[in-house]
């Protein structure tokens, strides 16, 4: 009986002791398809306009849970995994590959 209650004790106590955290860290592409500008002939090739976010929220969380324009897509072009908590707004971890999309070339 002594030795069930230790071994409780120890999960108890000690096992979420050596739990460890982790995220995913998705780079997210919020393309709209551009329109044409004044002065600009609509038969002219117009490149859509874009923007990249880090986040943790996969493209489908993210339309949920951030506004974003019903002609705005959504699409992931990196992601990596982070240990650790995001708790007390601390910045997400760097991409251990080393690679930042550019903004001019973001992939896919």
């Amino acid at each position: 009986m002594k030795y069930r209650r230790l071994l409780s004790a120890f999960f108890i106590f000690l096992i979420p002791m050596l739990a460890h955290a982790e995220y995913r860290v998705f780079v997210l592409k919020i393309s709209t398809a551009a329109k044409p500008s004044e002065g600009q002939d609509a038969s002219e090739n117009t490149e859509p306009a874009f923007r990249l976010v880090e986040s943790t929220l996969d493209p489908e969380q993210y339309r949920s849970f951030y506004p974003v324009a019903a002609d705005e897509t959504i699409t992931y072009i990196d992601t990596w995994r982070c240990y650790g908590r995001t708790g007390g707004m601390k910045p997400l971890c760097p991409n251990p590959k080393g690679q930042i999309p550019s903004e001019e070339n973001p992939g896919p």
